[in-house]
């Protein structure tokens, strides 16, 4: 099975939509790495991130159903050692965009944080794509 990565950076506080949606609703894709990074020069760049199937408040939220990955990294020392740590929700399947958001320390700042996804493409069927679009969703917006 093919594997697909999006990479690059998105600035601290300022979600960045990820874009997978390819009109097809028995398409998706299933979440197998999430890897974030702050500068390591400074040992105050803690990183921490959340993919999303929509746009959330700034901020870890295991309850919300359109948060489905979070990962963070804590800068040891200057020399940059990292110590990442991941989570993804391993049932929940993106059939339409994804979005990603996180910060860095005290999250007042404008740091830039880099980002590899890696997705497995899945076919679905279409009683399964109705219960993954129904998971995409806040409980507070039905």
């Amino acid at each position: 099975m093919a594997i697909h990565t999006l990479r690059g950076q998105f600035t601290e506080n300022v979600a960045k939509r990820l874009i997978l949606a390819d009109g097809m609703l028995t398409r998706g894709h299933r979440i197998t790495k999430f890897v974030i990074s702050g500068d390591p020069s400074s040992s105050a760049n803690d990183a921490y991130a959340f993919l999303a199937t929509g746009l959330t408040e700034n901020k870890w939220n295991w309850a919300d159903n359109r948060q489905i990955a979070w990962s963070s990294t804590n800068v040891q020392s200057t020399g940059g050692l990292q110590v990442p740590m991941e989570v993804i929700d391993p049932e929940h399947v993106v059939i339409q965009d994804l979005f990603i958001n996180g910060f860095v320390g005290s999250a007042t700042g404008s740091s830039v944080i880099n980002y590899l996804v890696e997705l497995t493409p899945i076919t679905l069927t279409d009683e399964e794509s109705v219960i993954q679009l129904i998971k995409e969703r806040s409980q507070d917006d039905i």
